[in-house]
């Protein structure tokens, strides 16, 4: 029989798991676990119990899992086997990432196609040992932040990609302000990304973008087009007003764009994407419900829409009477609109320059006022 053993961390202090070597002692066995560790205890290939910092003695009232899964006769002093796991609770700082080749991406403001390259750096933690252990690493003897990264870095290029590509598309947000914003962006990106590791029982704590390349070629190109727009003088501008200016140009050559339900989507975009700050659209951007819901704009049927109003109409239905109300009389101040000067009321040209002072009526032939919209008579617009 086995004696009783001191059972503690004695591994590599850089390890994130670490397995005990012992693998067959009795419930008289002493299991210490430090401050920067848990113990997951394995009994038959099952996980049994998580133990935190402290020293204990493994005796059945203390590991009542184990009693399920094993029958300990003679009063819980026979050995029995099972391994012990110590799971590495410190912050794992400043791990490097990097995407696996560059994205092609499209700049929204300067209409340049650049192969964007990123790479950075991240702090995690394990957050729940069992589920870090049963999802992601298993029952291995040693397990370190060489084989973390190793196994995530597909995952992080893959989903990095695709936010910053959504973030410049959907967000419309230029490579330049990208740059110009990369910590905001960065904790976005956190957010996204930290869903998928705490599916696996890790917490990041930071993740940042430290660096966003494109090559040289591609960077002298969007340069020369940021300069050229520089002559607008954009520079004197926030990012926001830029964005602003350039998402109109993209809706502004697009005839009846506002009418329909495209129109409804663009007014969208111009409305949501114009505010906020650069968090608000990074985030709306990834966003899954970012488009707009519910009910097509309605169209309304050719039979429903107003006629023109029509004045004649109007004042034999309010006065039984056809006869239209003559025009009030103006002030005798009038002025030339040509030249300022005054002029007599009811002067048909100006005195000083000859301009003529009013309109004739296409409709009837009644003189109208010079700056008159609708005829007084008959009501038709004056052209």
């Amino acid at each position: 029989m086995p004696t009783s053993q001191l059972i503690k961390f004695e591994g590599p202090k850089d390890a994130l798991v670490w397995k005990h070597p012992v693998e067959d002692f009795n419930a008289t066995s002493q299991l210490v676990v430090d401050e920067t560790h848990e113990a997951l205890l394995v009994v038959n290939g099952n996980a049994a119990d998580l133990f935190p910092p402290g020293r204990r003695t493994l005796s059945v009232p203390n590991i009542p899992l184990v009693n399920k899964l094993i029958n300990i006769p003679t009063g819980g002093n026979s050995p029995f086997p099972s391994k012990v796991f110590f799971i590495n609770k410190v912050h794992q700082m400043d791990l490097l990432w990097g995407t696996q080749g560059p994205i092609t991406l499209n700049d929204p403001l300067y209409d340049i196609f650049l192969h964007v390259g990123l790479c950075g750096s991240m702090t995690v933690k394990v957050a729940d040992s069992r589920k870090f252990m049963l999802k992601f690493v298993g029952f291995k003897d040693q397990f370190d932040t060489d084989a973390l990264l190793k196994n995530f870095r597909g995952i992080i290029s893959t989903h990095v990609k695709n936010y910053i590509s959504k973030i410049m598309i959907n967000g419309l947000i230029s490579y330049f302000v990208i740059n110009a914003h990369i910590f905001e962006i960065s904790e976005i990106v956190k957010e996204k990304i930290g869903e998928i590791f705490a599916d696996y029982g890790i917490e990041i704590l930071i993740f940042n973008i430290e660096t966003i390349t494109v090559p040289e070629k591609d960077y002298e190109a969007i340069t020369k087009a940021k300069e050229r727009r520089s002559t607008r003088k954009l520079e004197g501008y926030t990012w926001q007003e830029e964005r602003q200016m350039m998402i109109a140009e993209k809706f502004a050559g697009n005839e009846g764009t506002m009418g329909n339900i495209g129109g409804a989507v663009g007014g969208f975009m111009m409305g949501g994407a114009m505010g906020g700050t650069i968090s608000d659209i990074a985030r709306n951007a990834l966003s899954p419900d970012r488009m707009p819901t519910g009910d097509p704009p309605k169209v309304t049927p050719p039979d429903q829409v107003p006629k023109p109003f029509d004045v004649q109409r109007f004042f034999e239905e309010k006065n039984g009477s056809d006869q239209i109300p003559p025009e009030p009389k103006t002030s005798s101040n009038q002025f030339c609109p040509a030249c300022g000067a005054q002029v007599p009321e009811g002067a048909v040209f100006c005195s000083k320059c000859g301009q003529k002072l009013s309109k004739v009526c296409a409709q009837c032939k009644a003189e109208v006022a010079n700056d008159a919209v609708f005829c007084h008579k008959c009501g038709h617009k004056i052209d």
